[in-house]
């Protein structure tokens, strides 16, 4: 009887012990680090269609890898706000660039990270972009991520805010690089 207490007793003592290592792991904790992003480039340019592009790092700094499933840019520009251009907005993995709007599940190691490439292209409604952007307003984007990692699932966003006055030095650098 008291050899069944004793391995009852070690095999409880295990279980704790397990159940305290797994809950000392921690998890994932993501950023997008908007702040250090870079300014908003123009990377091309129609008649009626400007598009711009803007570099933006992010960081696991959690204790264990994760995974980002989903991500993506959200463009905040009411036609009560602004109505002059359409936006469509995509980003994508710097190291593995793709021009369909598709995010690919991109595992991250702890501490360790990365950065993606957000592009913004506005269409003039009237046909002229230039005159279109003259007026333009800030505009808010929220880049939103899906992290899997140890513990539930979770959806998170950081917000940037893509300035008027970036948007016409982004143009105005634009132009005058295409006149050399």
């Amino acid at each position: 009887m008291e050899f069944l207490a004793i391995l009852l007793l070690i095999v409880v003592g295990a279980v704790v012990g397990i159940w305290l290592f797994i809950a000392n792991q921690g998890d994932a904790n993501f950023k997008f680090v908007v702040d250090q992003r870079t300014d908003f480039s123009l990377t091309g340019i129609t008649q009626d269609t400007a598009t711009f592009s803007t570099t933006i790092p992010f960081v696991n700094n959690g204790t264990q890898g994760g995974t980002l499933m989903d991500v993506y840019p959200r463009h905040l520009l009411p036609c009560e706000q602004f109505d002059a251009v359409e936006v469509d907005s995509r980003l994508t993995l710097d190291k593995a660039n793709r021009s369909d709007g598709y995010w690919e599940a991109y595992i991250v190691l702890k501490n360790t990270g990365g950065s993606i490439i957000l592009t913004v292209k506005f269409t003039a409604k009237s046909g002229d972009i230039r005159a279109a952007l003259a007026d333009m307003v800030d505009m808010p984007i929220d880049i939103v991520y899906q992290v899997v990692a140890r513990g539930p699932w979770y959806i998170n966003k950081e917000r940037l805010v893509m300035t008027a006055d970036e948007i016409h030095r982004a143009l105005a650098a634009g132009e005058q690089a295409a006149a050399r």
